[in-house]
């Protein structure tokens, strides 16, 4: 067969065949050139249910801490990139409003905790560290580390003062979970690849002072 055939112009373009095979050593060296080899195998990592499994708000000491269990979609394919050193990162979205019978709810507070996992070779431990606080917890295995991101412990969230005895207010949660590093454009090129991120569904229920 011949490479080339002629349109109506009369001009030489590429055969099908082989503008395909181009395109797919070119992907090939874009993955050898910018390590995507690595994290194109993260297509297999988030799956399964991922949802705040409870969640609760505690007064102690003035303050209204957060403590939530959540269920993350984490398998062995996840556990063998963190091991490689792949990161792992986890926001917790929490809003409180107060409900109002006859117009709409009015917001009282909004917070975003960020978390983020990742291995370190050097240690040959699993560090894990609040982004809003800059503290860092270190774990030696990546099911403790795992079970701990999974449980969040007396975060504080709002102060007493801030709300009343008279009113009812509605407090919702919802998790969002971040696989790999990878630049978004690089994202948009392996659009075939859809286990990057993955969001819960709010988790909701009613604050009475």
């Amino acid at each position: 067969m011949n490479a080339f055939f002629s349109n109506d112009s009369g001009r030489p373009r590429p055969a099908a065949g082989r503008t395909g095979a181009w395109a797919r050593l070119w992907l090939v060296a874009l993955f050898a050139t910018t390590g995507l080899g690595a994290a194109a195998a993260v297509a297999d990592g988030l799956q399964g249910p991922f949802d705040v499994h409870s969640a609760d708000l505690e007064l102690r000491d003035g303050v209204y801490q957060l403590d939530a269990s959540l269920r993350l979609p984490i398998g062995d394919a996840v556990k063998r990139g963190l091991a490689d050193g792949v990161p792992l990162t986890l926001e917790v979205d929490l809003v409180i409003k107060r409900v109002r019978a006859y117009l709409p709810n009015t917001g009282v507070a909004e917070l975003t905790q960020r978390y983020q996992l990742q291995y370190n070779a050097v240690s040959a431990r699993y560090i894990l560290r609040n982004d809003n606080s800059g503290q860092q917890e270190s774990l030696p295995t990546v099911d403790a580390a795992i079970d701990q991101l999974s449980q969040i412990q007396g975060l504080p969230v709002l102060d007493k003062s801030l709300v009343s005895a008279r009113r009812r207010y509605e407090v919702s949660v919802r998790a969002k979970l971040d696989y790999g590093a990878v630049p978004l454009t690089l994202r948009i090129l392996m659009f075939w690849v859809n286990e990057w991120h993955r969001e819960s569904d709010w988790y909701t229920w009613t604050l009475r002072p």
